[in-house]
């Protein structure tokens, strides 16, 4: 018990000094994140579950800064249904209306994981106004499409706005680029805290030292808590007496294992042995 004692005691003081960040998310968004947060001078930690997904997790001292990176990231990101997956029911009558419904959803889903793989791009919103055909009812309006891009300042993507009118006019019958209505938010890089100090030689240092103390109080809790079990384990070994060190008036005693049958000695019997075998040891 003491043996396992002893080897669980690390494990449990490196984990008390992480901080779950996102679970139970698919490996790919686990990459990424951990990718993302390695860019910017942290380091993340996967863990996989028994359903195969996965956690992430960081330094208690990175939890914030990690939080904030993953949010200016749009990570992780939530998963996009395609048509496959909106017309693959089966033994159910749907109306045209609900299928005309789904048909548009699902060309909106398909369309933003498209502009989502575009380098730069963190976060897509396509929006899709397709009424349906009649004829009783005369022409239709014309199809129109409204596009929000969540993009990193430094991708220059404002460079792509026609390209990216087509792109998305060209997946939608009858829409053509000029109703295509694009916008862009640029999102600032962000910079950590650890980054402005090597950038700008300001770095905090209230922050660091609260670190090391606590850093500290942690090692000093461990050796205690270290050297307390041995204490315990050696007492419950009954070991009492270690190899002879030669220091004058110190002496070790071993505590035996006294059999049911062995009787014990008093006091005075003890001593008159001890000094006996001092007086023979003499001779």
């Amino acid at each position: 018990m003491m043996r396992r004692a002893l080897f669980l005691m690390p494990l449990l003081l490196l984990a008390a000094c992480k901080t779950s960040l996102f679970e139970s998310i698919d490996e790919d968004q686990a990459n990424r994140i951990v990718a993302v947060l390695s860019r910017h001078g942290i380091e993340g930690f996967k863990d996989r579950n028994a359903d195969k997904t996965w956690n992430v997790s960081v330094d208690e001292s990175h939890a914030v800064a990690a939080t904030e990176l993953a949010g200016a990231y749009a990570l992780p990101r939530g998963p996009h249904a395609n048509l496959g997956e909106l017309f693959s029911r089966q033994g159910l009558i749907a109306s045209p209306e609900e299928n005309h419904v789904r048909y548009v959803y699902g060309l909106t889903q398909e369309m933003a994981e498209t502009l989502e793989k575009i380098d730069g791009v963190l976060d897509a919103r396509v929006h899709i106004v397709d009424p349906p055909h009649d004829p009783l009812m005369g022409p239709a309006p014309e199809p129109s499409a409204s596009v929000m891009l969540r993009y990193r300042s430094d991708a220059g993507l404002e460079q792509m706005r026609s390209k990216i009118r087509s792109l998305v006019a060209g997946a939608v019958e009858g829409l053509t680029p000029d109703r295509v209505y694009v916008t862009f938010v640029p999102v600032m890089p962000v910079v950590t805290a650890d980054e402005a100090c090597r950038q700008t030689g300001i770095c905090p240092h209230p922050a660091p030292a609260a670190r090391a103390t606590v850093t500290l109080a942690l090692i000093a809790a461990s050796v205690m808590a270290l050297l307390l079990i041995v204490a315990v384990w050696i007492w419950d070994s009954g070991i009492r007496s270690f190899p002879r060190i030669a220091i004058p008036g110190i002496t070790f005693y071993r505590r035996r294992a006294r059999s049911d049958g062995e009787s014990s000695q008093t006091p005075g019997s003890s001593a008159g042995t001890t000094a006996s075998s001092t007086t023979e040891g003499g001779q």
